[in-house]
C-alpha cells in the first residue's frame, strides 16, 4: 500500500505542477510581443502600396496607420459667384462660361407646307416627291411603315407622322409641339 500512496502522491504533485504551469502560461504569453491591431501600409510588388492587417516586413513599411492615422483632405471646389472687387486680384481662377452648342441647320428636302396636304391612299412615291425623305422611319417599305417629319421652318412646332400599309398612306397624324 505504501507503493500505491507514493504513486498517488507523485501523481498529485505532477497535477498541481501542471495546473500551476497552465495558470502561468497566459501571463507569460501576454508579455510576449503581439502584432498591434490596425492597418499597415506596406510596399508591395513593383512599389505599389498594399494595405494589410499585419505589420510590414522589415524595410517595407510605408505608414503605420494606427500610430500615424491619415488626415482628412478637403479640396475646395471653385464656386461661381459675383466678380471680385475691381482691381483686387481674384483668389480663384474664374472659368469662362460654357459655349452654347453649335446648332446644325437641318436640310429639309421637299416643301414642309405640303405636309398639310397628305391624304389617305397616296403612294410612298407621291409622299417622297412632295415632302422629301422623312426624318425618322420605322418598319419596312412596302407592307407597313411609319414615317415621321419633325418641325421645320415651313411647318414649325408640328410633328407629322404618316402610316403606310401596302405602300399607301393609311393614316396621317399631326401633333403640335411647343
Amino acid at each position: 500500500m505504501r507503493d500505491f500512496l507514493a504513486l498517488l502522491a507523485q501523481a498529485l504533485v505532477r497535477a498541481v505542477l501542471l495546473l500551476a504551469l497552465m495558470g502561468l502560461a497566459p501571463a507569460a504569453h501576454a508579455d510576449a510581443p503581439r502584432p498591434a491591431p490596425g492597418v499597415f501600409k506596406c510596399m508591395g510588388e513593383r512599389g505599389t502600396p498594399v494595405y494589410q492587417g499585419l505589420p510590414c516586413p522589415p524595410g517595407g513599411e510605408l505608414r503605420d496607420l494606427v500610430a500615424d492615422p491619415a488626415s482628412v483632405s478637403i479640396v475646395e471646389m471653385p464656386v461661381r459667384g459675383p466678380p471680385s472687387v475691381a482691381g483686387a486680384p481674384s483668389a480663384r481662377r474664374e472659368r469662362s462660361p460654357p459655349r452654347a452648342p453649335a446648332t446644325k441647320t437641318r436640310q429639309v428636302s421637299g416643301d414642309p407646307l405640303e405636309r398639310r396636304h397628305v391624304r389617305d391612299g397616296m403612294s410612298e412615291g407621291e409622299v417622297l416627291a412632295k415632302l422629301g425623305a422623312p426624318d425618322v422611319t420605322a418598319g419596312k417599305h412596302g407592307r407597313r411603315a411609319r414615317w415621321t417629319y419633325l418641325p421645320a421652318p415651313g411647318d414649325p412646332q408640328t410633328v407629322t407622322t404618316i402610316r403606310f400599309e401596302d405602300g399607301r398612306v393609311a393614316g396621317v397624324e399631326r401633333t403640335l409641339v411647343r
